[in-house]
């Protein structure tokens, strides 16, 4: 009879330990995704360059009173700059490293323009998997706790 009773008090206990679980479902867990948005790097396109005549006129001391009357009876104002021939190729080398350092940034450009594609394309695919999972979790959500349970 004893353990009846104990076997009839445990039955009862455990019947409202199973009503009362069932009637108070869990917190839903909330998950909210927001795509990354990186700003875009925007760079000017640089102008056209659009370089002027410039007119060279080769004075030794040979041709210097021909070049001087050209010059006069041209109407112009007349200046003279000179450059000594090592000046000369001075000037040309200054040329061509500006040139090259033209090229550097070209490349340095094209290579951040590279980065930024490479990197939207990279931050689309985690968008694109962020909401995926979102979605997921949202249909798990859906499901209360007893689809859960069944799955």
């Amino acid at each position: 009879m004893v353990n009846r009773s104990i076997v009839n008090a445990l039955g009862c206990l455990l019947t409202i330990v199973l009503i009362s679980g069932c009637s108070s479902m869990p917190k839903q867990i909330t998950v909210s995704a927001k795509p990354i948005d990186k700003p875009k790097l925007v760079l000017p396109n640089a102008d056209e360059l659009d370089l002027r005549s410039v007119e060279w006129y080769i004075v030794t001391i040979e041709n210097w009173e021909e070049q001087y009357e050209k010059l006069v009876n041209s109407g112009r104002s007349l200046a003279f700059f000179s450059l000594t021939d090592k000046g000369y190729e001075n000037l040309g080398l200054n040329i061509s490293d500006l040139r090259a350092y033209i090229q550097q940034q070209n490349a340095i450009i094209g290579a951040y323009d590279a980065y930024y594609l490479r990197s939207e394309e990279t931050f689309d695919k985690a968008n694109a998997e962020a909401e995926e999972a979102f979605e997921e979790q949202t249909k798990e959500s859906e499901k209360g706790f007893f689809g859960r349970l069944i799955d």
